[in-house]
């Protein structure tokens, strides 16, 4: 091998410590041909000694031809990441080529193929092990290689040759900015991908009224639902009106008593309820928003049997109390029926229009007229009848036939306001509390819907009864009373199902009763042990009314040490007049003691 071939001649200087041996590519012969007729000018050329440093990293400038191998000067190494300090002399007296700024975004300068390997063992250096490792690997690769694609990528302006691979390798690309934060990116993608991943979440249970027509007229967002439901339950008869819209949709056959459970079965996301008429009030979507709350609970409304029947009559739906024997047993609407007012009655037995017919004229309302609305085929026919006609026929009616009923005057068997006949109270009229005290006890206790009263009495429910007429939706115990006797007296009185009897109970029993929001007592044995317990189980808020009758009784109430005061006080004193001889009379009567207390709320 020839001297101008060995590149260790160009890059050891004498003085120098020798580096390890490292593997590198293998030279190439240089561009320039030499001339043998002058085999000593290279020997001429004295070995150019290898600076302290090179120089730095000065501001890029455009590429300058690479001389001739006589003059190449020594390999340069560059630091990536210190600034450039100035320039040093050059050693030889050709200038020699400024070292390339890496970091800058001007295109690199060219480097002959001799000094490249000293410039990626000083970047390699610098470098991380990894990196360095990689570096080493890609380099090997490229110089085994062609240089072609290397060498196509980077050209400087001047056309010279184009820089070593293993240069383009080491040099950083200022203009790719991107590439710096390659983690970011993809997260942002990841986690939107998760996301959009996930399935929307089910709408709640849906119930949709299909109305009375056939087929049913849906509005668009019911139609919507109906399409998107991931089931669709109901009865056969809602079910076969669904059908004539020709909708493809997943369904499943349930009972009116049994959509509870099956429900719970199937689930309740995503599931819809078709009702024929009004979801609200012919179908069970009263009992589902109790039962799972409004947030769990989608009601769709339609015209239902009541509305249409209501219509078909010319009457407002404002003026007409609904009593729906489908829910509740007979005796309900006997604890409701009063003089001159308008029922709307729906039924779910096709022998339920003569049963009320019968009770209108055993209540005293047999001049009551009474419209029955059957809905047969899908059209509303409607047929009056007087009370006492409708109780004689023997004619079938639909099961789910509407009763429209107006009262009209009363016989006088139950009293309009608080003040129940004596007559009404049978054998034990004579022990009832007079009728000024009740009305007063009742005034003072302020009874209101939905309540919990207790009623404690020994032997008598005047004021239980006036008190479950006056408000027939409250839950009310009439403590002291043989139920047998309250079941007789509250048909006479008109009450409905809203009063419970038990015949005998001590205070301490009053504990397993529920918390009252009104308590009457009335006054007699045990009078003091009495109102102490119903204090104690009293509600906040809750009001306390007590009667006393005899002297006992006058000194019990008195002595009760509430935690508060009583609110008011009240004895009045009635004489009743009677003929004697054909002469009026008055005899006084005992005087009654009341007493009203109220107990505060919690802070």
């Amino acid at each position: 091998m020839s001297e101008d071939q060995n590149p260790v001649l160009l890059t050891d200087a004498p003085d120098e410590t020798p580096k390890p041996a490292r593997r590198k590519a293998p030279a190439r012969a240089s561009r320039k041909k030499a001339d043998p007729a002058e085999p000593a000018a290279v020997e001429a050329v004295p070995a150019t000694p290898k600076p302290k440093r090179a120089p730095r990293k000065p501001k890029a400038k455009p590429a300058e031809a690479v001389p001739a191998p006589e003059t190449v000067p020594s390999p340069v190494t560059a630091d990536l990441f210190d600034a450039p300090p100035a320039p040093e002399a050059a050693v030889t007296p050709a200038p020699a080529p400024e070292a390339p700024a890496l970091l800058a975004p001007e295109p690199s300068p060219v480097v002959s193929e001799e000094a490249a390997p000293a410039v990626v063992a000083s970047a390699e250096a610098v470098l991380p092990a990894s990196r360095r490792k990689r570096k080493r690997r890609r380099g090997r690769t490229e110089r085994a290689g062609s240089a072609g694609p290397a060498a196509a990528e980077t050209t400087s302006l001047d056309e010279t040759p184009p820089a070593a691979p293993a240069l383009a390798e080491v040099e950083p690309d200022a203009t790719a900015a991107p590439a710096a934060e390659p983690v970011a990116a993809p997260a942002e993608l990841v986690e939107a991908a998760e996301e959009s991943a996930e399935p929307a979440p089910l709408a709640p249970l849906t119930v949709v009224s299909l109305g009375l027509d056939t087929p049913p007229a849906l509005s668009a967002e019911a139609l919507a639902v109906l399409k998107g439901a991931q089931i669709v339950l109901g009865s056969a008869d809602a079910l076969d009106r669904l059908a004539a819209l020709g909708l493809a949709l997943p369904q499943a056959l349930c009972a009116p008593e049994s959509v509870h459970l099956d429900l719970r079965r199937i689930g309740h996301a995503g599931s819809v309820l078709v009702v024929v008429g009004d979801a609200a009030g012919d179908g069970p979507a009263a009992e589902l928003l109790a039962e799972l709350g409004p947030g769990q609970v989608r009601v769709l409304p339609g015209v239902g049997r009541v509305q249409a029947a209501c219509a078909a009559l010319g009457l407002s739906p404002d003026v007409v109390s609904v009593v729906d024997l489908r829910r509740s047993p007979l005796a309900a609407l006997r604890g409701q029926l009063r003089a001159h007012r308008l029922f709307a009655v729906p039924l779910a037995d096709a022998a339920a229009p003569v049963a009320v017919a019968r009770l209108l004229v055993d209540s005293g309302f047999a001049g009551a007229r009474v419209w029955v609305c059957e809905f047969a085929g899908g059209e509303l026919q409607a047929r009056a009848w007087l009370a006492t006609e409708l109780a004689e026929l023997r004619e079938s009616f639909e099961p789910r036939a509407v009763l429209i009923v107006a009262t009209g005057p009363s016989a006088g068997l139950f009293a309009e306001l608080p003040g129940i006949a004596p007559e009404s109270l049978g054998d034990a009229a004579h022990a009832a509390l007079p009728l000024a005290a009740r009305l007063l006890a009742l005034a003072w206790l302020q009874p209101a819907a939905w309540e919990t009263g207790w009623a404690i009495s020994d032997g008598e429910a005047s004021l239980a009864l006036e008190w479950a007429r006056a408000v027939p939706t409250a839950r009310l115990r009439a403590v002291g009373v043989d139920p047998s006797l309250l079941g007789v007296v509250m048909a006479r009185a008109g009450v409905g199902e809203n009063l419970a009897a038990i015949p005998a109970a001590s205070p301490l029993r009053c504990r397993e009763w529920p918390a009252p929001e009104a308590v009457f007592v009335r006054g007699g044995v045990g009078l003091s042990e009495w109102l102490a317990a119903a204090w104690a189980r009293l509600a906040p808020g809750g009001r306390l009314v007590a009667t006393a009758e005899d002297d006992n009784a006058r000194a019990d109430l008195l002595a009760f040490p509430p935690e508060v005061p009583a609110e008011a006080w009240q004895e009045p004193a009635l004489a009743s007049g009677e003929p004697v001889a054909g002469r009026l009379r008055f005899a006084p009567a005992a005087p009654v003691r009341l007493a009203l207390w109220r107990k505060p709320l919690e802070t």
